[in-house]
């Protein structure tokens, strides 16, 4: 099982939930990163077959950071909180807020379907009246589309 849900909650605020069957984390994110984008990216770009990606979602202040690694047929998720925004610090220095390993494809079609319902609800340019700084991550969405095609197709799913 793994679940996202992203939803804006006020003038340059987002908040996700995520969660599997060991647990739940709710993750915000401020305007001043591009966080849907950042994390849409990451996750096309390992379903694409790079073995690593991060995502950074910055806070006033501190950092969620989201690590995505490849492992076999898997992909493990890290999302980590750090008390300073742009501190540089290493992963292992931040709390652990969620972890867990799933299948890529699961993850890419969760993420995709949360944020095409965010796209359905609010509309682009609503999106980015409220994100405030950053436009809706059409490209982004079009990317993590043709990966998750692109996949099921080799594998003939």
């Amino acid at each position: 099982m793994f679940e996202f849900a992203y939803r804006l909650t006020g003038p340059g605020w987002s908040e996700a939930r995520i969660a599997d069957e060991h647990g739940d984390a709710i993750v915000t994110a401020s305007y001043l990163s591009d966080a849907l984008r950042c994390l849409v990216e990451a996750v096309a770009v390992v379903v694409e077959g790079v073995p690593e990606a991060r995502c950074s979602w910055d806070e006033e202040p501190g950092e969620y950071r989201w690590i995505l690694r490849r492992a076999g047929d898997h992909l493990q998720i890290e999302i980590r909180a750090y008390d300073d925004l742009w501190g540089d610090q290493p992963d292992e220095q931040g709390r652990l807020v969620f972890s867990t390993r799933q299948d890529p494809l699961r993850v890419a079609r969760a993420i995709l379907s949360a944020v095409q319902e965010l796209l359905d609800d609010l509309g682009a340019a609503d999106y980015e009246r409220r994100w405030v700084e950053h436009p809706f991550p059409s490209d982004a969405l079009g990317r993590l589309r043709r990966a998750v095609r692109s996949t099921r197709a080799a594998d003939g799913s």
